[in-house]
């Protein structure tokens, strides 16, 4: 693959994120609401004498806390897609912090959007036999959206390298 110093002004960057509709802190609020309600619904049964009820209404909080902190957790991995003159960069950025890169010529590159039988999207970059699923976290609109901008600026910079503004 192209080796392309990191300090190569870009010509489009596109960063990727996986989308979270729930700030942190709305979270924050759903677990102590449910929590205060358990407490009180628990506490109704404890003054009947079926104290272990309350096991389980905990177990519900305990289970919606671990939902939310798996869910925040994969919202940290990131996709960077950047194109310089005659490289395009692919750099995946995992839940746990680890760095991949993927290197591509431009000039023969294909965006090839497939869809599935259930509205799903798959995105891909192929060159030369060599493929790479890209934006897996994104929606089939966003996918579509996504390889429009891309088939775009690469059929720019295959015309008319010179033209492209940096």
């Amino acid at each position: 693959m192209p080796n392309v110093p990191r300090s190569a002004k870009p010509i489009f960057r596109v960063d990727l994120f996986p989308p979270r509709s729930l700030s942190r802190r709305a979270a924050r609020n759903i677990v102590l609401f449910i929590a205060a309600l358990t407490t009180t619904i628990g506490f109704i049964f404890w003054s009947v004498g079926a104290w272990p009820v309350i096991g389980f209404l905990g177990l519900d909080v305990i289970l919606l806390s671990l939902a939310f902190y798996f869910s925040f957790r994969s919202a940290r991995q990131e996709e960077r897609i950047e194109l310089a003159h005659g490289n395009l960069r692919v750099t995946r950025i995992s839940v746990r912090g680890e760095r991949e890169e993927f290197d591509f010529q431009p000039y023969w590159l294909r965006v090839v959007l497939e869809r599935g039988e259930d509205e799903q999207a798959a995105l891909f970059l192929r060159t030369h036999g060599k493929s790479l699923e890209i934006a897996r976290f994104l929606g089939a609109d966003e996918k579509e959206n996504l390889a429009h901008r891309l088939e775009t600026v690469l059929r720019q910079t295959r015309c008319n390298p010179a033209d492209i503004p940096i």
